[in-house]
């Protein structure tokens, strides 16, 4: 049951997450070797050569070298953090259980809390700043959070229901895009202010979305399921993949290819913006929780085993840092 311990997997398929990585105390500061390939790692945002990580027991690393070392950030005591992002190189934002969360004006090497609700138990599983001010945070049960000053969170109900809000995706246009619980999905033309619903191509849960370098859309979720569209969500088309593991996250590499990690060590790589995937090696059947830019043609693999480098050859073409 490997998927369950990912962030919305655990969730959307009805089940809680229980951290089972990180028996090991790691120490306040200093270099990480070993001990962080035993720390669960569910999301990580990359700036220039410094990767921000995020996972079990309120944990923050950081890398500069690829994801070959490993320091722990200063922060504050926290539950399980599930999501990172950046609005610039200093100004990072991070998520998690208990609706927690934390920034960093220094590029993630120390942390302060701005905000968390344990009495909700209602988990946050992405954040997404538009700017150093303008910010969302979403998660379980239809938890929405914005901030108009990048410093107070106020909560807003943006669905009559509770499905699970998964992920949220910024277009090239401006557009926000949110993926959730059983096919859901929102649109805002106006920076969050108001959402509109999207017909859905999946009565499935959709975990994520990339954004492709010709402006698409490539989302993906449970079964393995991927799809495209490349009219901002107005119509969408279903894209082969003869893999069933669930995906739950992905990135655009700096060459334009798409990379999408999930459940039993899958990863898939397209180098036709979305239109076609073909499997990656990963050497292992651990899940991963998403994938990030890492060395040298090279793709950082999050997941259960800490973060995992793959060898993947790339390009020259400059990219984003996550989605």
């Amino acid at each position: 049951m490997g998927k369950t311990l990912l962030k919305a997997a655990a969730l959307c398929c009805g089940f809680f997450f229980v951290a089972v990585q990180a028996k090991e105390i790691l120490p306040e500061s200093g270099l990480l070797g070993d001990t962080a390939k035993r720390l669960l790692i569910l999301d990580g945002f990359t700036l220039g050569n410094r990767t921000v990580a995020v996972g079990d027991r309120g944990y923050i690393v950081y890398t500069e070298d690829g994801g070959n070392t490993w320091t722990r950030a200063k922060a504050p005591p926290a539950p399980l953090l599930t999501a990172v992002h950046f609005a610039d190189a200093k100004n990072g934002w991070a998520v998690g259980h208990d609706s927690v969360i934390l920034a960093s004006q220094d590029g993630g090497a120390t942390w302060t809390q701005q905000f968390s609700a344990p009495a909700e138990q209602r988990p946050l599983l992405d954040v997404l700043m538009i700017d150093a001010k303008t910010g969302i945070a979403l998660g379980a049960y239809g938890a929405y959070y914005e901030t108009a000053d990048g410093r107070t969170w106020n909560a807003r109900k943006v669905l009559e229901d509770d499905k699970h809000l998964n992920a949220i995706v910024k277009l090239p246009d401006g557009k926000l895009v949110i993926l959730g619980e059983a096919g859901t999905i929102l649109a805002s033309a106006d920076a969050g202010k108001t959402w509109q619903p999207v017909a859905s191509p999946y009565k499935g849960s959709l975990f994520g979305a990339v954004v492709a370098g010709d402006s698409a859309i490539v989302a993906f979720g449970l079964r393995g399921r991927i799809y495209r569209s490349s009219d901002a969500g107005k119509t969408w088309k279903q894209v082969d993949n003869a893999s069933q593991a669930t995906l739950m996250g992905g990135t655009r590499l700096p060459d334009g290819a798409i990379v999408l990690a999930g459940a039993a060590g899958t990863a898939l790589v397209s180098r036709d913006h979305g239109q076609s995937f073909q499997p990656i090696s990963t050497g292992t059947t651990r899940a991963f929780s998403n994938a990030l830019i890492g060395g040298p043609s090279a793709v950082l693999l999050l997941g259960e085993g800490g973060a995992r480098s793959v060898g993947l050859s790339l390009g020259r073409a400059q990219g984003e840092g996550r989605k």
